[in-house]
């Protein structure tokens, strides 16, 4: 009986360190990948938090992008390194 016992005490015990360090890695596992994506814009953030839709907002950021691509002020750029460019 005692060694039924035991075992039960045994087993339970192997099972809920096997639960907590599942439980670990799904916390731990993905954080610094997280981590490392760079934050939401603020007016973004607001707007999803609001429940607009997600692909709606995402349209719009990529249309603001290729506006401010057009629009932007730039000349022609040259190299001026000789070394990379010898004249012919």
């Amino acid at each position: 009986m005692t060694l039924a016992w035991n075992n039960a005490v045994l087993l339970a015990s192997l099972l809920a360190v096997v639960c907590v360090a599942a439980i670990v890695l799904i916390v731990v596992a993905p954080w610094k990948r997280i981590r490392a994506e760079p934050p939401l814009p603020d007016d973004v953030e607001t707007r999803l938090l609001l429940g607009e839709d997600p692909e709606e907002i995402l349209e719009e950021e990529i249309e603001e992008e290729e506006e401010a691509r057009e629009h932007r002020e730039g000349g022609e750029v040259f190299d001026l390194d000789p070394q990379r460019h010898p004249p012919s």
